[in-house]
């Protein structure tokens, strides 16, 4: 029989404790490190890809192709013009980790290069297989349906409004469905179906809005700025002018005194305007040429226009509106 002294049982206590508190500090360790690891599997599953873009328009297509696999962030503001926009430091934050910027190219959205570089990401024109036409005064053949005696210019050699076509946003669509499978190939299909599925319903707003343009008696419009070619020629509509003879400049007497002929000539009884464009500089023509003003707006982004079918189907309403009137 062995005996044991008060010491001896006083180190075997402490020893029995300290290997406890060895085995509650090496469970806690483990716990901490695998909820640490899951934590960041979590974050990791989270976390989406990120792709930018422009305009509200390249927002709204890219969105329904994206669904949840991308986070899509819109550089330009509802109400801004992209003529005038100067972006702020504040929005490069927001855009970082972004994999690419789509844009509409041209002369159009050409301050999205200081921010692609601030953040490193690639800009994408959704311009490829797009019928792209000159700018007016790239024109040297008219006829009637070719708006002849067009008053107006723009900012280069092409002009950059393309996505004001139904017709041309079908083919955006595609465009963002392969870039978005470039970038995330093992989503691939998902976009392509989602492209297939969007550009169903933009076929049938196409039909439904020239439905509703064909019954037009007089098709001769005017706008504010040269952003509506592509849409007139879509809806079998004669943009015979603009009053700005390119985006924020001043029209001269003489350009003043042709866009009035052009006015008389062609019976035109209605200025269509822009709600990021002030109204001051028309009024004197519009006043002194018995012009009605009514709205039509390229970008959306708004309540009732926050969609592209919706800007779309509400700028057709606008114009059959105004021109039903006359």
């Amino acid at each position: 029989m062995v005996l044991y002294s008060d010491n001896s049982y006083q180190l075997v206590y402490i020893m029995k404790k300290s290997i406890i508190i060895a085995i509650v500090i090496l469970l806690a360790l483990v716990s901490f490190v695998a909820s640490k690891k899951d934590n960041n599997l979590l974050t990791k599953e989270d976390q989406k890809n990120k792709v930018a873009t422009t305009i509200f328009p390249l927002y709204d297509i890219t969105r329904q192709i994206a669904g949840d696999e991308f986070e899509v962030v819109l550089l330009l503001p509802a109400g801004a013009s992209p003529h005038t926009f100067d972006p702020q430091p504040s929005l490069l934050k927001e855009l970082q980790e972004s994999k690419a910027i789509f844009a509409i190219g041209y002369g159009l959205d050409n301050w999205s290069t200081t921010i692609a570089q601030s953040i490193n990401a690639p800009i994408i024109p959704l311009d490829h297989n797009i019928d792209l036409r000159a700018t007016v005064d790239e024109h040297d053949e008219h006829d009637d349906n070719d708006h002849d005696n067009h008053v107006g210019h723009n900012h280069g050699p092409i002009d950059p409004h393309y996505w004001l076509s139904i017709h041309s946003a079908e083919q955006i669509t595609t465009n963002i469905a392969n870039e978005l499978s470039e970038l995330d190939p093992a989503n691939a299909d998902l976009y392509q179906n989602r492209a297939e599925t969007y550009k169903e319903k933009l076929e049938s707003l196409e039909d439904e809005l020239e439905n509703k343009t064909q019954s037009l008696s007089n098709k001769n419009i005017i706008s504010l700025h040269d952003a509506w070619y592509y849409f007139a020629e879509e809806f079998n509509l004669n943009l015979v002018g603009t009053f700005e003879p390119s985006a924020g400049k001043e029209p001269s007497p003489r350009y003043i005194s042709e866009l009035k002929d052009a006015v008389d000539k062609y019976d035109v009884s209605t200025l269509f305007m822009e709600p990021q464009l002030s109204q001051t500089s028309i009024k004197s023509f519009t006043n002194d040429n018995n012009l009605s003003i009514a709205i039509i707006d390229p970008l959306g982004g708004v309540e009732g226009r926050n969609s592209y079918i919706e800007l779309m189907r509400y700028n057709v309403d606008q114009v059959v509106t105004a021109l039903n009137k006359e």
